[in-house]
């Protein structure tokens, strides 16, 4: 994360924080206020993981939760947590039996991970705040692209996560997981806390688990595998009555709060304040025009801006999901980058494409301001091979071609495919 020293206002989202807030412009100084439980809803919850795509079946980094302020005011979300909740989806292997503690401590709930929001998170009356799993773009093995998220879970002391360079981070509070936060693609449960109230610790299969009382429930929603699931329920009567699911693991679909005369539904039932639908995180509007002396330049790199001359080498990686891929990254000026349309392809020495195809559609948010221009990072040719043997040592083209107001701008290069050092 690149941090700067100056205060962003973005539409909605005020942030002391960095460049991945995006935008500056005018947002009302109306003192803000922390959340009362029932003011700061999750509006939309997907975990369940990506259909089949890009060379990979079980992609799950793609996953993201979205809040809105249903209050008159400002919030003010500094501190504010979001916690999964302990316990199984339910029985994903025969002979799984419940293990919440829903039960045992039913004025209270048992948690797996807790992450915060920075000091400073303020947001408006009726808009929204999308958290992600991972802060990039996920095409091809998804159709989203969260290189705009306002948040992601960066899990540092992994040494194994990627942080995301447009994305600030949440604030780690608790963390029961591996390399990064994965909530179970079977279902999980996901409360919102105050900012205040203690954790205590319950003693869990793998060591101690937090717990937090009802009281400091801001919102919750229960989700488990399936309708014949209601035994493996994880929240209290009090946080959720019911419970809701989607269509399965790796289906690519998400479960959205309905609206009622144009008014969040908030009930305490999730079997009914939510319905299922494909994952569409909420994006800012913005449509740039050109400026200047467009130019496009497509380089290397994961997270920095690679400069790529003819012939040299770039390493194939091999991902961590599936999917073999190129690293690449993009300085481009003169035009955007809000609504900017980014297509990438590879293609060999007999010009027949040997990639999967991959888009990305830009905000200010997305990128990275350059001395002249922008830096676009985090995005992947990913190759449509059964093996690494079919492209090493051989030569491929990169394109990339940038489209906005009926106008195109592209780049190519020459590289030479290696295995990875």
């Amino acid at each position: 994360m690149i941090w700067r020293l100056l205060v962003v206002f973005c539409p909605g989202i005020f942030l002391l924080t960095s460049i991945a807030a995006g935008c500056v412009s005018d947002v009302s100084q109306t003192p803000a206020r922390a959340p009362l439980p029932g003011e700061l809803l999750i509006s939309q919850l997907y975990t369940s993981g990506a259909l089949p795509a890009g060379g990979t079946d079980h992609y799950f980094s793609d996953q993201f939760v979205e809040l809105v302020n249903v209050a008159s005011v400002p919030l003010d979300l500094s501190g504010v947590r979001l916690a999964d909740v302990f316990g199984s989806a339910g029985e994903i292997n025969p002979g799984m039996v419940p293990d919440s503690f829903r039960d045992e401590r039913p004025d209270e709930v048992v948690l797996s991970s807790v992450w915060a929001l920075p000091n400073g998170t303020r947001l408006e009356p009726n808009q929204v705040l999308v958290i992600a799993h991972d802060g990039g773009n996920h095409r091809p093995f998804s159709d989203l692209d969260l290189s705009s998220a306002d948040f992601e879970a960066y899990v540092e002391s992994s040494q194994g996560d990627e942080d995301y360079p447009t994305v600030a981070n949440l604030e780690s509070v608790v963390f029961n997981g591996g390399l990064d936060w994965l909530m179970t693609v079977f279902g999980p449960s996901v409360v919102l806390l105050d900012a205040l109230s203690p954790l205590d610790q319950q003693a869990g299969p793998f060591g101690p688990l937090p717990v937090v009382s009802v009281d400091a429930v801001l919102d919750g929603i229960d989700t488990l595998m399936d309708s014949e699931s209601a035994a493996f329920k994880r929240l209290p009567e009090l946080v959720d009555s019911g419970f809701a699911w989607v269509e399965g693991p790796y289906t690519g679909t998400a479960l959205h709060r309905r609206r009622v005369d144009g008014l969040w539904q908030d009930t305490n039932d999730s079997s009914v304040d939510f319905a299922v639908g494909d994952p569409q995180p909420t994006r800012p509007f913005e449509a740039d025009g050109v400026f200047g002396e467009p130019f496009v330049q497509l380089g290397g790199g994961a997270f920095s801006w690679e400069p790529r001359e003819p012939g040299e080498d770039m390493e194939l990686v091999a991902g961590s999901q599936g999917g073999w891929h190129l690293d690449v990254s993009l300085w481009f000026g003169g035009f955007g980058p809000g609504g900017v349309q980014l297509s990438y392809e590879a293609v060999d020495g007999a010009a027949t494409r040997v990639s999967f195809p991959t888009q990305a559609e830009l905000y200010e948010a997305s990128v990275v301001p350059a001395d002249e221009g922008w830096y676009r990072f985090g995005d992947r040719i990913v190759l449509d091979i059964q093996a690494p043997e079919e492209v090493l040592g051989e030569e491929l083209i990169l394109r990339v071609t940038a489209a906005l107001e009926e106008q195109t701008w592209s780049d190519e290069v020459r590289v030479r495919v290696v295995d990875a050092e």
